[in-house]
């Protein structure tokens, strides 16, 4: 990627966390929940240059689901690339339930930590990153079980 091609998307990117908070008052605790992944890193980036010059505190939180056996080191370094990034991150270990299969059940425990995470900070809004790869794996993972035109939907926003 070319240089003034990767400052495109990086100012489309900034643009796109002024307008998510358009209505946030400076002093607003904003929560971006990050996986350590470059998507969610970006995030964490954005949010913390368009934060400073908001007025907002922007924090992360970095859900391990302990369903690797790494899984707490990914999450210690992404804690520590979000830092570097100037945004104070916490770790939270999540257990992983079986419904709705692995994959929803991931994310059911993930969304569950990070309402936790933004009730006890008080935070005025809640940054996710998910790119159309996203999307497409979301997609091919419920074609693969046999979800039917509910596939189609994908994440829901």
């Amino acid at each position: 990627m070319s240089r003034r091609a990767a400052s495109a998307v990086l100012m489309a990117a900034r643009a796109a966390v002024t307008r998510s908070g358009e209505d946030l008052a400076g002093g607003s605790v904003v929560l971006v929940g990050c996986s350590g992944g470059p998507d969610s890193l970006a995030l964490v980036g954005c949010a913390a240059w368009v934060g400073e010059r908001q007025g907002w505190v922007v924090r992360a939180v970095i859900v391990d689901h302990g369903l690797q056996q790494e899984s707490a080191d990914v999450a210690v370094a992404a804690a520590a690339a979000c830092a570097a990034l100037g945004v104070s991150a916490d770790v939270v270990r999540v257990e992983v339930g079986t419904a709705g299969g692995p994959e929803a059940a991931a994310r059911d425990a993930r969304y569950a930590a990070l309402g936790q995470a933004a009730d006890e900070l008080g935070v005025s809004a809640v940054l996710l990153g998910h790119t159309l790869d996203d999307q497409a794996e979301t997609v091919l993972l419920r074609l693969a079980r046999g979800s039917g035109a509910r596939t189609l939907a994908a994440m829901s926003s």
